[in-house]
């Protein structure tokens, strides 16, 4: 219906408007003087100044004017008291940012220094030491990055990197042990099994062999066909994982993708390896 829309656009100020309009109207046309009295009267009792009193002696001319001052006095009040509520209320509802392409563009940028860095050591020739050592800082960059998406502190996350190596066994590089290495081997396994560039499992322990494990939630990226590079994240809390969440994590990791296509990039991080699962 038209009033419909037109509530729609206008909103609750254009609302109130129309009310104070309508009653201005209404003291316009009306013929009832003890009505308006009335109204007068109840208005200006919480209204200090003795202007707006209703006195009888008063000319009919001062008594409209008083009137519509005060009808504006109330509708400026509603008017505020309204703007008031919907600025409170956005402000209560307003999402909590979180780490996307359009609020965290900087990080994604250092990401990629980081991993220039790496590319420019081995356009520099430098030293296996100096290589290694930015190659590193680039694993810690990314794992800082993953960290603040889900928003969880280093005792509750774990990272292992993973490539193919000989025989095709599946090698591990991990800057700290995890505390379930097995499970964690295990979830790498059985992501290799998928032809998924990303596997996620949001309830690890839902597994039989796993439902004593300290990991509850697994997340992995790696590139497309014939493993070459990989990263494991091994979440230690449960429900973690939302779907703003996982496309954050979608965005900062994809040029893990295409990492392992660096042959380069490749030979000096397998020099990295721990143990094969």
């Amino acid at each position: 219906m038209a009033w419909k829309d037109k509530f729609k656009q206008f909103g609750i100020p254009g609302f109130i408007l129309f009310v104070i309009i309508s009653l201005f109207s209404l003291y316009l046309i009306t013929n009832d003087s003890e009505l308006l009295r009335d109204l007068h009267v109840k208005m200006s009792k919480f209204v200090t100044s003795g202007f707006f009193q209703y006195q009888e002696q008063k000319s009919p001319i001062l008594q409209a004017l008083q009137f519509i001052l005060l009808i504006l006095i109330y509708g400026l009040f509603l008017l505020g008291l309204v703007n008031a509520v919907l600025m409170i209320k956005k402000v209560i509802l307003k999402p909590t940012p979180s780490v996307s392409p359009h609020n965290d563009f900087e990080s994604y940028l250092e990401l990629e220094d980081k991993l220039g860095d790496v590319l420019t050591a081995f356009e520099q020739q430098s030293s296996v030491r100096v290589i290694d050592e930015k190659m590193t800082i680039f694993m810690l960059r990314n794992h800082e990055e993953i960290k603040k998406i889900f928003g969880l502190p280093e005792r509750l996350i774990e990272f292992v990197w993973y490539f193919q190596g000989k025989n095709n066994d599946v090698e591990l590089v991990y800057l700290k042990t995890p505390l379930d290495i097995e499970g964690a081997a295990k979830l790498i396994n059985s992501a290799l099994d998928m032809p998924y560039v990303r596997v996620q499992e949001p309830s690890v322990n839902s597994r039989m062999e796993l439902r004593e494990s300290p990991i509850k939630q697994f997340i992995s990226v790696r590139n497309y066909g014939t493993l070459k590079l990989g990263l494991a994240v091994f979440i230690l809390k449960e429900n973690i994982f939302t779907k703003e969440k996982l496309k954050d994590f979608i965005y900062c990791t994809s040029k893990i993708i295409l990492l392992g296509t660096n042959n380069r990039f490749l030979r000096h991080f397998k020099r990295k390896k721990n143990n094969g699962i």
